[in-house]
């Protein structure tokens, strides 16, 4: 069973995020990962597609951009050339499994399942693929939320990205190929950021919103919280 309390080489933990095409990791889930790295996790990306269909010409322009990304947030990349709009669920199943036994991740994420008229065909498609696998295998799942049409998607897990906003908008700024699109604007980074914010009642800041979908904990989980509010406690006594 994988879980959280799992321990590997050195204890470090391994996040292996799963999307269909280089970019969409970095617009939901950019600060997390990079607040992840920073904490110790090995963060792996793992792209469905070439960016064949992408708005660059030049082949390969969108490995290049989420490379220089990766070095922003601190993740490594692999990626597939599946064909984009045409790949199928089993295809995605089998890169899934290989992708698992490399790398024997604590936790997955990837897009949340959404009806093709709401969000794009091949995100649903990874979508339903990375859930089988996630479910069978038993490894806690988490669902980012979508750039854009956020119908359907019930987030119950908040993540405050503040700290890290700058790197977050950094990474998006890799994709200067997709920069034309208007939810890779600055302005709508910004805006959906603030909006998870507001869902939680908060005045100031910047969050990305998760939807869990598997989680597994042990009862040390529980004694690592508590510890961390004590030292909160004691950081505001000395304040």
């Amino acid at each position: 069973m994988n879980n959280y309390s799992n321990s590997k080489k050195f204890g470090q933990k391994t996040v292996l995020t799963i999307y269909a095409h280089a970019d969409d990791e970095v617009l939901p889930a950019a600060g997390t990962l990079t607040i992840m790295s920073k904490a110790g996790w090995n963060v792996r990306c793992l792209i469905l597609t070439d960016g064949s269909l992408s708005s660059s010409s030049i082949k390969g322009t969108r490995h290049q951009e989420a490379e220089a990304a990766g070095k922003i947030i601190g993740a490594t990349y692999e990626f597939y050339a599946l064909e984009e709009c045409k790949f199928s669920t089993q295809a995605v199943i089998k890169v899934v499994e290989e992708a698992i036994m490399r790398w024997q991740p604590d936790l997955i994420i990837t897009h949340a399942p959404q009806p093709e008229k709401y969000g794009h065909r091949d995100h649903e498609v990874c979508a339903i693929a990375v859930s089988n696998v996630a479910t069978r295998k038993n490894i806690a799942l988490w669902y980012s939320a979508p750039p854009v049409f956020v119908r359907g998607f019930e987030p119950n897990f908040f993540v405050d990205i503040t700290s890290v906003i700058e790197e977050k908008i950094a990474a998006i700024g890799c994709y200067d190929s997709e920069q034309a699109k208007t939810f890779m604007q600055l302005d709508a980074i910004l805006v959906l950021s603030r909006f998870w914010a507001r869902e939680l009642g908060q005045k100031d800041g910047y969050f990305e919103a998760f939807e869990i979908a598997r989680q597994c904990v042990n009862a040390s989980f529980f004694f690592n919280l508590s510890t961390s509010n004590e030292c909160a406690e004691t950081q505001k006594l000395i304040m």
